[in-house]
């Protein structure tokens, strides 16, 4: 051990007068060229021995070759090369960041001098790809991964015939897969397993390098999530070790991955034997990946991750305890502001709540919840990483202290946007915004429950949270939905370039590859790029004078006004308590619910669901059915809508009418569970009070209308449409039969006459009968949105589908809905300027769709209030096509004034005295009037 360190210091005494006799050349060109030679060969030197010292001299070579190197210096490209490889060598042993920093900026100086054309550019390009995407993996910063991938694209499309080609498009893969696992875009993974593919077929069999093709595409195919995947993917990953090289790193890395996909089965399927192969294969990453390397903390989680889930399987407190002492180290060893140390924390937080749940030790408790709480805030992770790790915190720390609970998951909430940003397409925010479910409601139940503050400030900060967590998707196109005339006055180039960006956003575009592997013959720019570009303008829009505030959301004391014309309720359903947030004129008020639990709430709202099924089922018992919907309609009022109005009604914000006087306005917001039940219709219908008193039910009381959010509700009243009466056009679209369905609507015809005899200036569109072709006026999806944006009416007469699954593609059927269809996402990249109402008489339009989602209020309804629509009418379920005509032909009439025009802003009421009309005629029957609700102003 003694002669080590002399050795070295002769050899830097040698290198030393290797430099000095290089230092002699006068012509800077040649001196730039000799001390980048002779740091290459000392980087190989490390390579061979590991000597830190031979690196580091290396580095200091590279410097002095460069500082020589003059900027007309045909070769200066190579002398940036080679100190840019020495400096990776450095990064990757230490994961030093500054170090990252400067060999970034030699790439892209590398970059800027390399011609265009160069033969030599596609390699400069990939090594900036390399660059970016390491300090990706040290900072998170999401703009460095995607112009790695833009980078790594470069290099593909200069090198058509490099024979480095195959690993330059698994790189490529590579960063595809890590901005999957970052942002969940399903393009992407799909594109990475198709790249990585290519790449373990291209590669023979003992090829350098191909253990790395082999790991890549096994972790491609592993977050495809299916056990189908999993079993593809781990005969790879095994050939993978198989074959790495004996460099410890590379084996280590090997060994994890497979280790983890090994975890992931044993969670699909149960099998011991993955998992404990799983515990086994990351023992030995762990024994073999050097001390200190700045990826030990990955393999580190790793185990700890499968050593709990032994524990929670077999109750082995050893595998514990193991746990906590792996994922303490890896911990310890995540550099600060690494990714890597959220998800350390996190997993620390799991193992030491497992021990603490295990053994009652306050010490774990503590410790846990602060691991949490500090991974929650680690900003270099993934938001949905924060989101789980806050919402791990909030649940440990609740039940004793709900004001810490409240303070992690708000901030928790307001990482949503980041959760579901723009750049991803309509389905796959969805599926992010799923994982999600939940969140703000709990965030608001803990301010609520938190008694050291003020009543007032909770109520108001629990409407806050409500505002910032729901509608996710709705708000973000809302932001985007800003009145632009003042921005055309007084920067027209600014106004053309937001509403250009603004609507190919809003194409949802999905990105591929379709011509070959890293083909540039994409739909359109890639959505991220857009996203950038589109932030960068809201930015330049927002430094302009008196624009400070463009595209941003209202703040809440901005929505408080909206209860001038009645109060707005939002209800909050959780398992910890429930709450009717109430906005009036005066403020908020809360008021609890102890009858609404959240079990109670579900299970009423499957019981509705299979008595609304029962009453239109061939065969059907259809008066129990009526009974059950009679019955959860009563307990809606008891349990939720009567002490709302009450509690109004005692502050003076309601009052009861006298007999002929109007009813007073109230609106409930559709985001959250109870948006699947008709609270318009809440009440016990079939009661008669003898002295001439009101029914108790909603419908006897107030005139109930709907909004999203209360922001949305602000939006639709900013942007009415102001048509005079004398001047609107109205659009009735007529499908009594619909191709490629064997379910024609027999009573359309007959509500299309009606319709159309009270409508101003109506244009008709009607699709052909079963045995006719279609002609010009057949309502095909092009046809209908040509005409909307004229037309401040329209009048929808057909099927409507309802996606439970994937809600953004509920559609109205028309002529071309197979091909076309005229889906929620499509009406709600509408911005229609004349719109004032829209009448969808079909089924499910406002069907809120997955029970997970329901928190984001999408279907067809509030997708035409997003549209432009200030009054849009709609149904909770389907309805019946002969009564829909009486529906129809009563609203149109409580619509018109005394001179027969039509006003629009009467919908609400008009809406009302028809539902309410028919409840009269046929009070035991809620499932024939219940569905119709208002949405709007």
């Amino acid at each position: 051990m003694g002669k080590k360190p002399w050795a070295a210091l002769r050899g830097v005494w040698r290198r030393a007068s290797e430099q000095d006799a290089a230092l002699d050349v006068t012509d800077d060109s040649e001196r730039a060229g000799l001390l980048s030679n002779r740091s290459m060969e000392l980087l190989g030197r490390y390579e061979q021995t590991g000597e830190p010292l031979a690196l580091e001299e290396a580095i200091g070579l590279g410097r002095a070759a460069l500082h020589a190197a003059p900027e007309t210096y045909p070769y200066r490209a190579y002398v940036l090369s080679n100190l840019s490889l020495a400096l990776e060598a450095r990064f990757t042993r230490t994961g030093n960041l500054e170090t990252l920093d400067e060999l970034t900026g030699l790439i892209r100086a590398a970059v800027r001098s390399t011609p265009e054309h160069a033969p030599h550019r596609a390699a400069v390009m990939y090594n900036l790809g390399n660059s970016l995407w390491r300090r990706f993996g040290r900072t998170g910063a999401l703009a460095d991964l995607d112009e790695a991938i833009d980078a790594y694209r470069s290099a593909l499309l200069a090198a058509d015939d490099d024979p480095k080609r195959m690993q330059r498009v698994a790189n490529l893969g590579v960063a595809l897969k890590c901005r999957f696992e970052t942002t969940g875009d399903r393009g992407d993974l799909d594109e990475a397993v198709d790249l990585l593919r290519t790449a373990v077929d291209a590669d023979p069999v003992g090829a350098a390098g191909r253990h790395i093709s082999l790991m890549q595409l096994g972790r491609a195919l592993g977050e495809q999530g299916t056990v189908e995947a999993l079993d593809e993917s781990i005969p790879l990953l095994r050939a993978a070790v198989a074959t790495a090289p004996s460099d410890p790193f590379e084996q280590a890395v090997c060994l994890a991955n497979l280790g983890a996909a090994l975890r992931e089965r044993f969670e699909l399927r149960w099998q011991l034997s993955d998992l404990d192969e799983a515990i086994r294969v990351g023992r030995a990453a762990a024994r073999v990946i050097p001390d200190g390397h700045a990826d030990s903390s990955a393999l580190l989680s790793l185990l700890g991750a499968a050593l709990m889930l032994r524990f929670e399987h077999t109750g082995q407190v050893k595998a514990l305890d193991e746990a906590v002492k792996a994922v303490r180290a890896a911990v310890r060893v995540a550099p600060a502001g690494h990714p890597l140390l959220g998800n350390a924390l996190s997993s620390l937080g799991q193992a030491l709540k497992h021990r603490y749940t295990h053994t009652g030790r306050a010490q774990d408790r503590a410790e846990a919840l602060s691991a949490w709480e500090r991974a929650a805030d680690a900003a270099a992770a993934p938001a949905s990483s924060r989101i789980k790790a806050a919402r791990a915190a909030g649940n440990l720390a609740g039940p004793t202290d709900p004001r810490r609970a409240a303070d992690v998951l708000e901030r928790a909430v307001l990482l949503l946007p980041e959760v579901a940003p723009r750049r991803l397409g309509r389905g796959d925010q969805q599926q992010a915004l799923i994982a999600t479910s939940q969140l703000a409601a709990d965030a608001m139940a803990y301010v609520l429950a938190d008694s050291r503050t003020d009543t007032r400030q909770r109520g108001t900060r629990a409407l806050g949270l409500a505002e910032a967590g729901r509608a996710v998707l709705l708000s973000q196109t809302l932001d985007a939905r800003s009145d632009l005339s003042e921005l055309r006055d007084r920067h027209p180039d600014l106004a053309t370039d937001f509403t250009e960006l603004r609507e190919l956003l809003d194409q949802d575009v999905t990105t591929g590859v379709p011509n070959g592997v890293g083909s540039a013959d994409r739909r359109g720019r890639e959505r991220h790029v857009l996203a950038v570009e589109f932030e960068a303008l809201l930015e330049r829009i927002r430094a302009c004078e008196g624009f400070t505030a463009f595209g941003r959301p209202p703040a809440l004391d901005d929505l408080l006004p909206e209860a001038a014309d009645g109060p707005v309720v939002t209800f909050n359903v959780s398992r910890h308590r429930s709450d009717a947030l109430l906005l009036t004129r005066h403020g908020v008020v809360t008021c609890s619910l102890p009858r609404l639990t959240q079990s109670e709430t579900l299970g009423r709202i499957d019981a509705f669901n299979r008595a609304l099924h029962e009453a239109s089922a061939p065969g059907g018992d259809r008066i129990s059915a009526q009974r059950a919907l009679r019955h959860v309609l009563e307990w809606l009022w008891d349990a939720a809508v009567e002490p709302v109005i009450s509690e109004l009604t005692a502050m003076g914000e309601l009052r009861i009418p006298a007999d002929g006087q109007p009813l007073p306005r109230l609106w409930w917001t559709l985001a959250g569970p109870l948006g699947a039940l008709p609270l318009h219709a809440a009440g016990h219908h079939t009661v008669y009070d003898r002295a001439g008193g009101l029914r108790p039910t909603a419908m006897d009381r107030v005139i109930s209308s709907y909004t999203p959010t209360i922001r949305t509700l602000h939006h639709t009243r900013q942007h009415r449409g102001q048509q005079p009466p004398d001047s609107m056009q109205s659009l009735i679209i007529s499908m009594p039969d619909t191709p490629g369905l064997d379910a024609p609507l027999p009573h359309v015809r007959e509500e299309t006459r009606r319709v159309r005899a009270r409508l101003p200036r109506p244009v008709q569109l009607t699709g052909p009968g079963p045995d006719t072709v279609a002609c010009p006026d057949t309502p095909t999806t092009a046809l209908v949105l040509s005409h909307l944006p004229r037309c401040a009416l329209v009048h929808f007469a057909c099927h409507g589908v309802s996606n439970a699954t994937d809600p953004s593609r509920s559609k109205l059927l028309l002529y071309d809905h197979a091909t076309r269809p005229l889906t929620v996402s499509a009406l709600a990249q509408l911005n229609l300027d004349r719109g004032q109402l829209a009448y969808l008489s079909a089924c499910s339009t406002a069907a809120p769709g997955d029970r997970q989602l329901t928190d984001e209020a999408i279907h067809l309804t509030s997708a035409c209030q997003l549209a432009g629509f200030t009054h849009v009418i709609g149904t909770l379920w389907p309805i019946n096509d002969r009564l829909a005509v009486d529906v129809a032909e009563s609203f149109y009439t409580y619509l018109a004034a005394p001179d027969g025009s039509l006003v629009p802003d009467a919908a609400a009421e008009a809406l009302h005295r028809t539902v309410r009309d028919m409840r009269d005629r046929y009070p035991g029957l809620p499932s024939l009037w219940a569905a119709y609700l208002h949405v709007g102003a």
